[in-house]
């Protein structure tokens, strides 16, 4: 008689996840769900499966990895087996996702990583705190993070629309106003690695997400002007910004 896995609901930063324990008592995920989490098809999980040439166990390859599961009183069926992958590997997989510029997988990895290190900060003075309390914060970081970046997106597209429209060197308009926010060049931070992810958002991830916001905010004030070269935009958005 095969012994099946146990199926269970949690909440990771906000997200619903449903996890399943196996008879000796690790866990994993379903690799559709690894990869919806994020906003990703299953056939991305399937992928770096294919990608890294995971095996966890000798005697298991995950690429094609099926398990036998309890059956929800709701259920019409059809979910008996399903494909899944060690939490570890999925959480390896968000993490991958998040190196290659994936701002959902970003938000639940610094979410996941804050919620860690709290966790361990409370245990080591003592302090005691809710499971939802520890939820309620993670969903607000990965919400603020993930926000965030959406912003970034938006005003970069806008500023690379004005400087178009404008005739001006996109790379000097933005070397000029990240001189003038963190006093170095992009190429200077990126040397620095302040800077990392993907170049649809101009500046990309820098490091600390008040300074990030500030620079999309003189970009944004920046792109609204109909008059002024490029120095004396930033200089009047940076007057803008501040006010």
């Amino acid at each position: 008689m095969t012994t099946k896995a146990k199926r269970a609901l949690t909440q990771v930063a906000g997200i619903e996840v449903e996890v399943f324990q196996m008879p000796d008592g690790s866990y994993v995920m379903s690799q559709n769900q690894a990869s919806n989490v994020i906003g990703l098809q299953g056939i991305y999980a399937l992928r770096f499966l294919e990608e890294s040439n995971i095996k966890v166990l000798p005697d298991k390859d995950f690429k094609d990895y099926r398990i036998a599961i309890e059956s929800k009183a709701d259920s019409r069926g059809g979910r008996g087996r399903i494909k899944v992958v060690p939490i570890s590997i999925a959480f390896d997989f968000w993490l991958d996702q998040a190196f290659k510029g994936n701002v959902k997988a970003q938000a639940l990895v610094r979410a996941c990583g804050q919620e860690t290190l709290q966790r361990r900060c409370d245990t080591a003075f003592n302090q005691s705190k809710s499971e939802q309390q520890y939820e309620q914060q993670s969903v607000i970081n990965r919400d603020s993070w993930e926000q965030s970046r959406e912003y970034c997106r938006d005003v970069h597209s806008s500023f690379t629309n004005s400087c178009i429209r404008w005739k001006f060197n996109a790379a000097m308009a933005h070397d000029a106003i990240t001189i003038a926010v963190c006093g170095k060049t992009a190429s200077e931070l990126r040397e620095l690695e302040l800077i990392n992810g993907t170049s649809d958002i101009g500046l990309n991830h820098v490091a600390n997400r008040e300074l990030l916001v500030k620079i999309a905010k003189v970009k944004f004030q920046f792109s609204k002007y109909w008059k002024g070269g490029i120095s004396e935009r930033v200089t009047r958005a940076l007057t803008d910004v501040a006010k």
